[in-house]
């Protein structure tokens, strides 16, 4: 008998799960990178206790691309059913370098299209200096609040784009979305920056194992992003020369902001290079920007 009342109350707990995901919808929103995972569950509007950090091994992920996709996808999904997330939907930022991104403009005077895709599609595509085709990318448009006709355009290639679902359905996720971190952390960001003068130029570090990200945004556009070094006296001198090299191509910039997405051991002598005083940005309740900015995208209408 207690054989036959364990068995029903198994069966009872496979049934309900469908059921309970159905009616409390749970999210897993993951921040991929070419050297690991991080994720967090979403519910209710605010994240969840459940959190998640892993390393991937060497050599499965690089510039974006899931090389041994198996292995990333096995990882995943352990992570996935370690915490009983197997029902949850998942929404993913691809690693930065997974995706290309540029500052598109409408024509004066005319409405934004009602189809903001296709009519980048027909865009003449060389101007775009995309790395693949226009025609087989998967894009991502955002406006750039404020600017009333311009956008971040932010595209991947399909076959890259495709090998990412095969590492979701490797690892028997519920895949709903896969978004270019760079809409993300730029939608995260763009809280930080109210009341910031449209002449400041404002520089983003973030801290990565082996490389640091730097993005400049002035007058609420992303204008410059780039690879840098992770630490060290090569970190202070790529930062600044980047630095010099924009308020040359942009005389109009009268000061420099600087914001750190984690904390950096350089922060003082990147402070007493550039003449500015940092400025930790706190994401809190989420882990990053690019995992704040794929909140932000759910909730949105």
């Amino acid at each position: 008998m207690a054989l036959e009342i364990s068995s029903l109350i198994e069966d009872l707990q496979e049934r309900i799960l469908p059921l309970q995901a159905r009616l409390f919808p749970r999210q897993v929103l993951l921040e991929l990178r070419d050297d690991g995972i991080q994720g967090q569950v979403f519910a209710d509007g605010s994240p969840g206790k459940v959190r998640f950090d892993a390393l991937l091994p060497p050599f499965t992920c690089r510039n974006g691309v899931p090389l041994e996709r198996e292995p990333i996808g096995d990882l995943i999904g352990d992570l996935m059913v370690r915490d009983n997330l197997m029902e949850a939907f998942v929404m993913a930022a691809l690693p930065p370098a997974a995706a290309a991104w540029r500052v598109i403009e409408w024509p004066a005077g005319l409405a934004v299209p009602d189809d903001p895709i296709q009519a980048v599609r027909e865009l003449d595509p060389v101007s775009l200096r995309l790395p693949f085709s226009l025609s087989e990318a998967v894009i991502d448009i955002k406006p750039i609040a404020g600017s009333g006709t311009k956008a971040m355009l932010a595209a991947s290639s399909r076959e890259l784009v495709d090998s990412w679902i095969e590492v979701f359905n490797h690892a028997g996720a519920r895949l709903e979305r896969l978004a270019p971190a760079q809409s993300c952390e730029f939608l995260a960001l763009c809280a930080h920056l109210e009341g910031v003068s449209s002449r400041d130029l404002v520089l983003l570090l973030t801290p990565g194992p082996s490389t640091t990200r730097l993005l400049m945004v002035r007058d609420g556009t992303p204008r410059f992003e780039r690879s840098v070094a992770a630490a060290g006296h090569q970190l202070l001198e790529e930062v600044a020369r980047s630095v010099a090299f924009y308020r040359r191509m942009d005389p109009e910039v009268r000061a420099v902001r600087l914001l750190l997405a984690a904390p950096m051991a350089e922060a003082d002598a990147l402070a007493a290079r550039l003449g500015v005083q940092p400025e930790l940005i706190h994401s809190t309740p989420f882990d990053s920007l690019v995992i704040e900015g794929l909140a932000v995208a759910e909730l949105e209408p």
